[in-house]
């Protein structure tokens, strides 16, 4: 009887431990990457991957990680390389700027201490930089006014490109300005940078006369000083294109092909008229008139310009004549 109860206590003792065993012998462990991805990394940079490892059966156990397959001048490390189920670790990818560029499959590496091995594979591209363009500021307004016969001085530019900095000595400057003679002019600024972007911009420079808004058609009474006689009639003032604060004015009075010319100073604020002779065709002879004369100009809404003047000359039966006349513009 004692021997039966031994027998079947060492039956018990040795399933017991063999159940128990087998309860504990998981083999290596099962896990899986996350955070695993195709990347882009550019020259002179870095990009990180945040890695994580989950457990998913078997000893829980550590995973030493690692990586094979990049390219020259392109590191890869990670803020730690042996690291527990459900923790994290970040993989950090370096390109120096003298990298190999290209496509480069990649291998990463999981493996447990008891042999356990998982891999990933995903695809670095390394590429340069994308090229930015330059850009130029120009300092002051795109568009100028200048005043005829005065000097004009470059108000200043600056350019910068992202990749080369300041470039502001690389602008290459086009174009010139006639102080002296009314119009548009344009000057370019042109810029390139190492890779050959550019950028370019244009001023507008208007040379123009102090007396431009007089110009345009004018509703005129003229008065005979004399008897007080008045006549109207319609006219044009033009700017000079040439002189500053000059302006003419076509067919005066009653004299046709009669083309004065005046001049403002701005210190006494008068037109002047100086002495002018033109043959004038006038409705009753064609002879010459000498026309001087003192003006101002009135401003307002409406711009306006009164003249006093002498209109002389000798008739046709040889007299002298002498008129003294008053003009009265107004612009419209």
């Amino acid at each position: 009887m004692r021997n039966y109860i031994n027998f079947f206590l060492g039956v018990f003792i040795v399933l017991s431990f063999s159940a128990c065993k087998e309860a504990n012998n998981l083999g290596s462990m099962q896990f899986k990457f996350t955070g695993v991805r195709d990347t882009l990394v550019y020259l002179g940079s870095s990009t990180t991957l945040n890695l994580k490892i989950y457990f998913l059966g078997g000893e829980s156990e550590s995973v030493a990680l690692s990586v094979l397959g990049q390219g020259n001048g392109t590191t890869i490390s990670f803020s730690r390389n042996n690291i527990e189920p459900e923790e994290a670790s970040s993989m950090i990818i370096t390109s120096v700027a003298t990298a190999d560029t290209g496509y480069f499959p990649m291998i990463l590496k999981g493996e447990t201490p008891s042999g356990g091995i998982i891999t990933r594979e995903f695809m670095l591209h390394v590429a340069k930089p994308i090229n930015t363009p330059p850009r130029i500021i120009l300092v002051g307004s795109p568009t100028f006014n200048v005043t005829l016969n005065t000097s004009y001085t470059d108000a200043g530019f600056t350019a910068g490109d992202e990749e080369d900095g300041d470039i502001t000595s690389q602008v290459v400057v086009a174009g010139t300005v006639n102080v002296d003679s009314v119009g548009f002019y344009y000057i370019s600024y042109v810029v390139t940078d190492s890779e050959g972007l550019k950028d370019s911009v244009v001023r507008i420079i208007n040379v123009r006369n102090s007396l431009n808004y007089l110009s345009g058609s004018h509703n005129v009474v003229t008065t005979d000083l004399s008897n007080g006689n008045t006549r109207t009639w319609i006219t044009t003032v033009s700017a000079s294109v040439s002189v500053n604060n000059q302006i003419k004015i076509f067919k005066i009075s009653d004299c046709f092909m009669a083309d004065p010319i005046l001049t403002y100073d701005p210190v006494k604020d008068s037109l002047f008229m100086p002495s002018q002779t033109f043959t004038c065709i006038t409705p009753v002879d064609t002879l010459p008139h000498t026309f001087v004369g003192k003006g101002k100009i009135i401003q307002g809404t409406i711009k306006r310009i009164t003249l006093d003047y002498t209109d002389s000359f000798i008739d046709n039966l040889g007299n002298p004549i002498l008129l003294n006349l008053k003009d009265e513009y107004q612009l419209f």
